[in-house]
C-alpha cells in the first residue's frame, strides 16, 4: 500500500465521518460531530505536519495537515448552511476553548514530566508528546478563529450578492479563498525571512487548492443530492443573516422578524404611493443593477412601463447609456458609497437630466429631475448675455434703488472702467454733478411712471472727468409673472461724433439745406418762439402737407390733438430757459399716425444770444411698435436686445438665423417668424451673398472677429452701405454661433461724398475766378499803356501845332 492510498483512505475516513454524523443529527444530535472536529483540529495542530512527501522535486506538502485543517473548514461551512449562525458559532467557540484548554493541560503535564526526571535522576524524552511547540499552536488557532469568521463571510456575500455564480463555484471559491489565505497568513508569521518560506508556501497552496476543490465536490454532492431538502438548503439565502452573528446571537431580532416585515410592507405599499406621486422620477436598482422599483414619471422618461423593467438590468434594458457619465456616476457611488450629485445630458434621449445618486449596500436610489427646458433657457440666456456683451453699445443694469449690478464691456470702456474696477454707487455718479439731481428726480421718476425715458445726455469720463455725449434709453425690467419691476434698464450710445458733426453743419446754412433737403430724417429750423423756416422733404413725409402748408405755425396742425399741448408747454419752457427742445410725439396725417423723436438745438447770434432752433424729427414708429412689443417680453435680455437700434443676429454654424432683433427685420422688410431659421441669401445678389456667407465660414472656423464694410441689396430696395461686425461664440455643449452687428453708414457716406464734392466745387470756383481776375488784369495793363502812349503822342502834336502857330505870327 503506498502513501497515495493512505492519504485517499484518510480524506475518505474524515469526511464519511463528518458526513455520517451530520446526516444522523436528529437521532445522535451534533455532539459526537463536535467532538470529532475538536478532535481532529487538535490533532492537526499537533502531528498533522509528521508526515510529508516532495512534488516538483523542490515542495514539501504534509497531506495529513491539510486533510484534517480542510475537513474542519468543510464542517464548519456545512454546519453554517444547514443550522445556521448559532450551531457554526459554537463549534467554532468550542474547537477554539477546547484547543487552549488542551494546551494548558498538556503544557502543564509536561512541567510534572520535567519535574519527575529531576527528582528520580532520569533523562526527559526528548520527543514527548506534551512538549509542544507554542508558536506554532497558538498561531494556528488565532488563524484557525479568522479562517473560520472570512468562510462565513465570503460565503455570505457570493450567495447573497453574486445570485448568478452556480451554487458549486459559491462552495470552491469559499473554500478556496480561506485556504490560501490561510497559507499565506501561516507562512509569513511562521517562515517569513527564513530559507525555507518559499518551497514552503508553494506546498501549502498546492496542497490546500487540491483539498477545496476535492471538499467542495463532496459538500456540493451531499447538499445536493443527500440532504436537500428545500427547508434547510436555503437557509442563508433565504435568511437576511448578518454575518457578524456568526459572533454574535440575535435571536431576539430573528423573533421580531414577523411583525417587522408587517410594518415594512406596509410602509413599502405608503412609500411607492408617495413616489408614484411625485413629479421627478425615482428608481432603485439592487446590488446586481436590476430594477427593483420605478415610479411612474421615470417610466414615462425611460418610455417603459415599471413592470417591464422590474427585474432587468439596467444596462441590458438601456445598452446605449454603457460609458456615458450616468454609467460612470452610478458605478462611482456604488464603489465610493457616497452620494453623487450632477447634471448631464443624456443624448440618447436627448434631454438634460439633474440626478442625485444614494448608494447602500443593497444597491442605488437614484432621484432624477428632467432640466431639458431649463437648460435651454439657460443657453438661451448666454447667447443673448454674449449678444449684449459684444454690443456696441453701453448696456447696464441696476437695481431698483440706482446701484449698478451690471455694465457691459462696451460700456466700462466708454465711461474708462477697468474690467476689476467696481462700479460706483448709484447710476446717477455716471453723469455730472451738475446734472445728478435732474437725473435722479427727473428721469428716473420718468421711467417709474411711465417704464421708460429716452433723451441725449452726457456721461463722465471716471479716468479724464470728461463728459460724453450719449442717447440714452433707460426702462423698466418686470418680472414675468407677477408683471413687477425688478430693475432699471440702461442703454446709451456714444454720439460724440454726431454731436461734432452737427456743430460743423451749424456754420454753413447753405450746407446745411443741401445735406438735409434728402437726409432719411425730418429736419426743420425756426425761431425760438416756434414760427418755421424750413422743413425738409422728409419732414414734410411724416406730417404729409406741403411745404407752404408746414412754414409759420402751419405745422403745428401735424401734431396728434393728445400732445399738442405738451408739446407747445414744453417747446416754451426749453425756449424760456435757452434749453434744447427733445420730445417725443405724433404725427397725424390722413394716411397714417407717425411716432417722432424730436431734438432741437437752439441758435445764437454773434452777442450768443438765441435767436431760433435746428431740429430732426427722427421716426420712431417702428421703435414705439418695438417697445409695445418689449413691454409684454417675459425675458428681459430680449428687451435690452430689442432697444439696440443697429440689426443685431445670431447664427449657426451653417449661417442659419436663430436670433434677430426688430431692427435686422426692419432693414428686410420681413417679420421674426419669416427669419428664423432661414439664411437671407436668397434676398441679396449673388455677389453679396459669396462674400456674406465666405465670412460667415471665416469667423465660425478662426474665432477671429471680421469688421467689414459692404453693400446691401436688397431685392426690391436700393442698396445701403453697411459696417458689419461678426464674432464667434461657443456654449458649453461645444456648438459654434456667429453673432453679429449691423450698422447702416449709408447715411454718412453720402454726407462725405457731398463734402467731398462742395469742396471740389468750391476748389473750381476759385481756379476759375483766379484765371478771370488774372485775364482782366492783364487786359487792364494793356489798355493802360495804350493810354499813356496817346497821352504822349498828344502832346508832341500839340508842341508842333504851337511852333506852327509860331511861325505864322510871325
Amino acid at each position: 500500500m503506498n502513501v497515495y492510498t493512505i492519504i485517499l483512505l484518510e480524506l475518505l475516513l474524515l469526511s464519511s465521518s463528518i458526513l455520517l454524523l451530520f446526516k444522523f443529527r436528529t437521532k445522535l444530535g451534533l455532539a459526537p460531530l463536535y467532538i470529532l472536529l475538536g478532535s481532529v483540529q487538535y490533532l492537526q495542530a499537533n502531528v498533522g505536519s509528521s508526515v510529508s512527501f516532495v512534488v516538483f522535486e523542490d515542495y514539501s506538502i504534509y497531506p495529513g495537515s491539510i486533510i484534517l485543517f480542510s475537513g474542519v473548514l468543510f464542517a464548519v461551512l456545512l454546519i453554517y448552511i444547514k443550522e445556521g449562525a448559532a450551531s457554526a458559532r459554537t463549534l467554532i467557540f468550542g474547537i477554539i476553548i477546547s484547543n487552549i484548554i488542551m494546551t494548558l493541560m498538556f503544557e502543564i503535564t509536561y512541567l510534572q514530566q520535567i519535574i519527575n526526571s529531576e527528582i528520580n535522576n532520569t533523562s526527559l524524552y526528548p520527543n514527548s508528546v506534551f512538549n509542544i511547540n507554542f508558536k506554532f499552536f497558538l498561531t494556528g488557532t488565532f488563524l484557525l478563529l479568522i479562517d473560520f469568521l472570512l468562510l462565513v463571510i465570503i460565503y455570505q456575500y457570493l450567495i447573497s450578492r453574486v445570485k448568478k455564480l452556480p451554487f458549486f463555484l459559491v462552495l470552491f471559491s469559499s473554500l478556496l479563498i480561506v485556504l490560501t489565505f490561510d497559507s499565506i497568513a501561516f507562512n509569513i508569521a511562521m517562515f517569513s525571512g527564513g530559507s525555507v518560506f518559499k518551497t514552503s508556501l508553494i506546498g501549502h497552496l498546492i496542497g490546500k487548492s487540491t483539498s477545496a476543490f476535492i471538499f467542495s465536490v463532496l459538500l456540493y454532492v451531499y447538499l445536493k443530492y443527500v440532504d436537500n431538502a428545500r427547508t434547510t438548503t436555503t437557509f442563508i439565502a433565504n435568511k437576511d443573516l448578518d454575518v457578524l452573528s456568526i459572533i454574535q446571537y440575535k435571536k431576539k431580532y430573528e423573533e421580531l422578524a414577523i411583525e417587522k416585515n408587517q410594518i415594512k410592507e406596509k410602509l413599502t405599499s405608503k412609500m411607492e404611493n408617495t413616489l408614484n406621486n411625485i413629479s421627478d422620477g425615482f428608481v432603485s436598482l439592487d446590488a446586481n443593477w436590476c430594477y427593483t422599483f420605478i415610479n411612474k414619471k421615470a417610466a414615462d422618461i425611460l418610455g417603459k412601463s415599471p413592470e417591464s423593467l422590474i427585474g432587468k438590468h439596467i444596462w441590458t434594458e438601456f445598452p446605449e447609456g454603457i460609458e456615458l457619465p450616468f454609467y460612470k456616476a452610478y458605478y462611482k457611488a456604488a464603489e465610493t458609497q457616497e452620494t453623487v450629485y450632477f447634471e448631464d445630458y443624456y443624448k440618447p434621449f436627448d434631454k438634460w437630466f439633474e440626478n442625485k445618486i444614494y448608494p447602500s449596500p443593497e444597491g442605488l436610489l437614484i432621484y432624477f429631475t428632467d432640466i431639458t427646458e431649463k437648460k435651454k433657457a439657460e443657453e438661451k440666456n448666454q447667447k443673448l448675455l454674449s449678444l449684449i456683451e459684444t454690443s456696441d453699445e453701453f448696456i447696464g443694469l441696476a437695481s431698483l434703488e440706482g446701484k449698478p449690478i451690471y455694465l457691459n464691456a462696451n460700456g466700462r470702456k466708454l465711461v474708462a472702467l477697468d474690467k476689476e474696477e467696481a462700479m460706483p454707487d448709484s447710476i446717477t455718479d455716471f453723469f455730472s454733478e451738475d446734472y445728478q439731481e435732474t437725473i435722479q428726480k427727473e428721469h428716473l421718476t420718468s421711467i417709474f411712471k411711465t417704464n421708460k425715458w429716452r433723451g441725449e445726455v452726457t456721461f463722465k469720463n471716471f479716468k479724464t472727468g470728461d463728459l460724453i455725449p450719449i442717447e440714452m434709453s433707460g426702462f423698466l425690467i418686470k418680472d414675468s409673472q407677477k408683471n413687477t419691476p425688478i430693475a432699471l434698464g440702461i442703454v446709451a450710445k456714444d454720439i460724440t461724433q454726431r454731436k461734432e458733426s452737427e456743430e460743423k453743419l451749424k456754420n454753413s446754412e447753405l450746407l446745411f439745406r443741401r445735406l438735409t433737403s434728402n437726409v432719411p430724417v425730418g429736419v426743420f429750423q425756426s425761431d425760438k418762439d416756434g414760427f418755421c423756416n424750413y422743413v425738409n422733404q422728409e419732414w414734410l413725409e411724416y406730417a404729409g402737407m406741403s411745404f407752404n402748408e408746414a412754414v409759420g405755425f402751419g405745422w403745428t396742425n401735424a401734431i396728434h390733438p393728445e400732445d399738442k399741448e405738451r408739446v407747445d408747454q414744453e417747446w416754451t419752457e426749453c425756449a424760456a430757459a435757452e434749453k434744447e427742445f427733445i420730445s417725443e410725439l405724433r404725427f397725424v396725417s390722413k394716411e397714417k399716425t407717425t411716432w417722432l423723436s424730436v431734438k432741437a438745438v437752439g441758435t445764437s447770434d454773434i452777442n450768443n444770444n438765441l435767436y431760433g432752433y435746428i431740429g430732426m424729427a427722427l421716426d420712431i414708429t417702428d421703435r414705439k411698435k418695438a417697445e409695445a412689443e418689449i413691454k409684454r417680453s417675459q425675458v428681459y435680455l430680449e428687451n435690452i436686445i430689442n432697444n439696440i437700434g443697429d440689426p443685431v443676429f445670431v447664427k449657426d454654424d451653417e449661417s442659419k438665423l436663430l436670433i434677430v432683433n426688430d431692427a435686422f427685420c426692419t432693414i428686410f422688410n420681413l417679420k421674426k417668424e419669416a427669419v428664423i431659421g432661414k439664411t437671407l441669401v436668397e434676398h441679396v445678389s449673388a455677389e453679396e451673398q459669396e462674400v456674406f456667407l465666405k465670412i460667415d465660414k471665416e469667423v465660425i472656423e478662426t474665432g477671429v472677429e471680421n469688421v467689414n464694410e459692404e453693400t446691401l441689396t436688397i431685392k426690391g430696395k436700393e442698396s445701403r452701405i453697411i459696417s458689419t461686425k461678426k464674432t464667434r461664440f461657443i456654449d458649453a455643449n461645444g456648438s459654434r454661433f456667429l453673432i453679429g452687428i449691423i450698422r447702416d453708414v449709408t447715411e454718412r457716406k453720402k454726407t462725405e461724398i457731398e463734402l467731398e464734392k462742395h469742396r471740389n466745387n468750391l476748389e473750381e470756383l476759385v481756379k476759375i475766378r483766379t484765371e478771370e481776375v488774372n485775364s482782366k488784369n492783364k487786359e487792364l495793363q494793356r489798355m493802360n499803356n495804350l493810354f499813356i502812349g496817346r497821352e504822349l503822342k498828344m502832346k508832341e502834336l500839340k508842341g508842333i501845332i504851337k511852333e506852327l502857330k509860331l511861325k505864322n505870327d510871325n
